[in-house]
């Protein structure tokens, strides 16, 4: 097991990519405590961990091969911050694109189980990233 927070959290947050390119929803909500608290950054709601599924889903949605995975990361207490590097096909047939994703996961040290999660996503950029690529595909 990982010694040090940065490189446990780090982890964690990886096997939760690794769970979400598998699509595999229940996966996912496991490393997230009951009574998690949920910061939408993108439309400013708070929630409990059940309103990570319409997220999750308008994405796949989306991209149906939407894939994050950990670009970098760092800790500050029990919250680790995350850049992530995101891949999609846009409707499952149109451009291929990546695009960056953050967020901040503070987790309870005992449980390992994730009491805060805060994201952030600029949609803008990310529609834009979609049309360019669909202009010159």
């Amino acid at each position: 097991m990982p010694t040090s927070k940065l490189a446990l959290y780090t982890q964690k947050m990886r096997e939760i990519c690794t769970a979400v390119a598998a699509r595999d929803l229940d996966k996912v909500l496991g490393y997230f405590d009951d009574e998690c608290v949920v910061v939408n950054g993108v439309d400013g709601t708070v929630g409990d961990k059940s309103a990570l599924l319409p997220g999750f889903e308008a994405m796949f949605a989306t991209f149906p091969d939407w894939t994050p995975r950990v670009a970098t990361s760092f800790t500050e207490g029990d919250t680790v911050g995350v850049l992530y590097e995101c891949t999609g096909t846009a409707g499952g047939s149109g451009p291929k694109v990546t695009w960056i994703g953050t967020g901040y996961a503070t987790f309870d040290p005992e449980t390992l189980k994730i009491v805060r999660d805060v994201y952030y996503m600029d949609e803008a950029a990310l529609g834009q990233k979609v049309s360019d690529a669909e202009a010159v595909g």
